[in-house]
């Protein structure tokens, strides 16, 4: 039961199959031979001589369909609708609070408890694929996020944004930054079945990199990346993060290339709403700030810069300090020059200003 109405073909799939049936029986009628209706409808000769024995015995009646194979399920429909309804509250609102995740020998014990209907982990799993469930990596969402905050901002606060770039013809920024260290990110990769394959990484403190990284759109102009990396050497007493400075140096280079004021989206980071940056914000006339809720990644689209950049640098071997260095600056100088791939990112927060106008 690999298709979504339980197994076998699906009903357009049964129609156009039962069609070509049709077709091969007018071409027997036609006295031609067996090998030339395969090769005209495009099917394999055991299936054409296939459908030629149940013609010869039963007439055109005898190649309609039958519907689809298989045994008919234990629930009827309106059960399956409920156990789909049930499977989306989540494990929790079902007894198992330990964890939030469904299992197949769950969801069998769930169906019994609801329906009274005995099912095995393995028809547990093929009903979970006919109602379109499908294993997946849930996305995580911190328990401290306030989601009636988020929802006005994306409606009020992100109107007075996008207000107060459009008077003086100013670029709405999107600000955020991340590490990296010499131990990359897991990706995927091809390995012999039983054996996972293994990389290489350094088990030692060995500096980090700190990269700000900034979006700037407006309507009618090329979305414009730009970012600040700084190198962070392994060490006792050493600063291993991007600092007030390091962030209103990015700010005022960016605003030298635009020539134009500046709406500065960014999160909460104590740097950002520091007494320092305050006075630092404060003494810019061209520069107007703006602040996400709390635990909001999904509205600021260099969140899917950090994502993608890092993509790109799974399962790196060991690598010096300054190696890395230059493949970050590589890959974040790449998209500089790809500003269909920041609309992207953009789009993907559902935060969109006119159309861009293409470079």
């Amino acid at each position: 039961m690999r298709y979504a109405d339980g197994g076998g073909l699906t009903p357009a799939g049964r129609r156009r199959r039962e069609t070509v049936r049709t077709q091969a029986a007018e071409l027997f009628e036609q006295q031609i031979a067996v090998s030339e209706v395969a090769r005209r409808l495009r099917v394999s000769v055991k299936s054409a001589y296939q459908w030629h024995q149940l013609w010869r015995d039963g007439g055109v009646e005898a190649l309609a369909s039958r519907g689809p194979s298989g045994s008919r399920c234990r629930l009827s429909p309106r059960c399956l609708e409920k156990l789909a309804g049930f499977l989306e509250e989540g494990p929790a609102a079902h007894g198992w609070v330990e964890d939030q995740v469904w299992t197949a020998s769950r969801v069998a014990t769930l169906i019994g408890r609801k329906f009274h209907v005995t099912y095995s982990v393995s028809g547990a799993t093929r009903l979970m694929h006919r109602l379109g469930f499908s294993p997946q990596v849930p996305a995580r969402r911190v328990a401290e996020r306030d989601e009636q905050a988020v929802k006005v901002w994306r409606v009020a606060t992100w109107a007075e944004v996008k207000g107060s770039g459009r008077p003086g013809g100013g670029y709405v920024c999107f600000e955020d930054e991340a590490g990296f260290t010499r131990r990359p990110p897991r990706g995927r990769t091809w390995g012999r079945r039983g054996v996972t394959p293994v990389v290489t990484i350094s088990g030692r403190r060995s500096g980090r990199l700190s990269v700000a990284g900034l979006i700037a759109m407006r309507p009618g102009s090329r979305t414009r990346f730009c970012h600040r990396l700084r190198s962070h050497p392994a060490g006792k007493g050493t600063r291993r993060s991007l600092s007030e400075l390091d962030f209103i140096a990015l700010l005022d280079g960016v605003h030298q290339l635009v020539r134009a004021p500046i709406v500065l989206v960014w999160d909460r980071l104590n740097t950002h709403v520091s007494r320092r940056m305050r006075a630092l914000v404060a003494e810019r006339a061209w520069l107007t700030v703006f602040l996400l809720p709390a635990y909001s990644p999904d509205l600021n689209p260099v969140e899917w810069v950090w994502a993608h950049v890092k993509h790109s640098l799974a399962n790196l071997a060991v690598v010096a300090l300054d190696h890395l260095e230059t493949l970050v600056r590589n890959r974040l100088k790449r998209l500089q020059y790809r500003p269909h791939t920041l609309n992207g990112f953009i789009a993907g927060t559902g935060l969109t200003l006119d159309t861009p106008a293409s470079p």
